[in-house]
């Protein structure tokens, strides 16, 4: 696992701050382990992070420009939006440049590689997988550390951040746990992982394989390492991701995550009920290693206090599993049930 690399962000979120499709800027302010300095959007100039987005754990000033935000002595600049069509605009990759200009290096998890194209700069780009990814060779069965993967009924549903509340449950109560990042947000916040979705597909096993292996070699040892799901097996596109994963990670136990939604996971492709898809998972891992869902976390945003804890309370009556919202409530029922569960061996083991 490499060592931390301290940095002090600069957040390019130009008109888009305050927009949900900005997952990877307020996922840093939320959970990152490194400053932020600043956010440059200039329809929100003079306000800060948490008068614009009150969710968030941190503040920040949010400025009009680079020059004001160089005044906060950043030393690297994140792109804070994945665009439609997957590429900047030319004023965003003109600010860019303007920052590798003033020696700042540039963060980003888009598709677009931007290491090519500002061949000038230092970038980080963070979906870029590393060079000389395994097979899946077997050693996470071996693994001491309990492992815990967050599945879903659909994508986009809060995998990452049950993840990461879990983390902190943890380590408030003194135990010693990791986030293992397989996506371009989680990445930036914990500094290092893999973007499972950037690799070959023969290899994304291995890859989810040898994040594991890291972190169990983390100081000081962890007694929990939290896997960072992608995907969802119900979703057509994504579901080869989420396999990789299920199987690569070599988990313990899964937590799943929902939502109150109904809404397609696709076009054509109805939502399934949760229960459900609780026993295709497990059903899943345990061709290659059981992994029963010990609970339920669901995003309960949108809702009010009393539809919220009703959804909860239906969702445990109908799969016999403690379910909460570690956003809105105390992540600890989930912690607690992944705590009670058992390490598991391989099949045929």
């Amino acid at each position: 696992m490499p060592g931390p690399t301290e940095r002090r962000y600069v957040i390019l979120a130009e008109g888009w701050f305050a927009d949900r499709h900005a997952k990877t800027s307020h996922g840093l302010l939320a959970y990152g382990r490194d400053e932020v300095v600043a956010v440059i959007d200039s329809t929100l100039a003079e306000r800060t992070a948490l008068e614009v987005m009150s969710g968030l754990r941190r503040d920040a000033p949010i400025v009009g420009t680079l020059r004001e935000a160089l005044r906060y002595s950043p030393t690297s600049i994140l792109v804070g939006l994945a665009p439609a069509g997957g590429r900047l605009p030319e004023e965003w990759m003109e600010t860019l440049r303007e920052a590798a200009g003033a020696g700042l290096e540039i963060v980003s998890g888009l598709h677009q590689r931007l290491g090519s194209e500002l061949p000038e700069a230092n970038v980080w780009d963070v979906r870029e997988p590393p060079e000389g990814l395994p097979l899946f060779s077997g050693e996470g069965f071996a693994v001491e550390p309990k492992v815990a993967l967050t599945v879903g009924t659909n994508s986009a549903i809060g995998k990452m951040t049950a993840a990461l509340e879990v983390e902190l449950a943890a380590r408030e109560r003194g135990v010693a746990a990791e986030f293992v990042a397989t996506g371009q947000t989680g990445i930036v916040i914990a500094g290092w992982g893999t973007s499972i979705d950037a690799v070959v597909s023969d290899f994304a096993a291995g890859a989810a394989e040898k994040l594991v292996l890291q972190a169990a070699r983390a100081k000081p040892s962890p007694a929990l390492i939290l896997v960072e799901g992608q995907g969802s097996l119900a979703h057509p596109a994504y579901s080869g991701v989420t396999t990789a994963l299920l199987h690569g990670s070599c988990p313990d136990c899964l937590i799943l995550c929902a939502d109150a939604s109904d809404e397609e996971v696709f076009t054509g492709v109805p939502r399934p009920d949760v229960a459900h898809i609780a026993r295709l998972y497990e059903e899943v891992a345990a061709l290659v290693k059981p992994a029963p869902v010990v609970a339920v976390s669901v995003n309960t945003k949108g809702l009010d206090e009393s539809a919220a804890k009703k959804l909860l309370e239906s969702i445990t009556t109908e799969t016999g599993l403690p379910a909460a919202d570690p956003v809105r409530y105390p992540a600890t029922p989930i912690l607690d049930a992944i705590i009670r569960s058992p390490k598991t061996r391989a099949t045929g083991h």
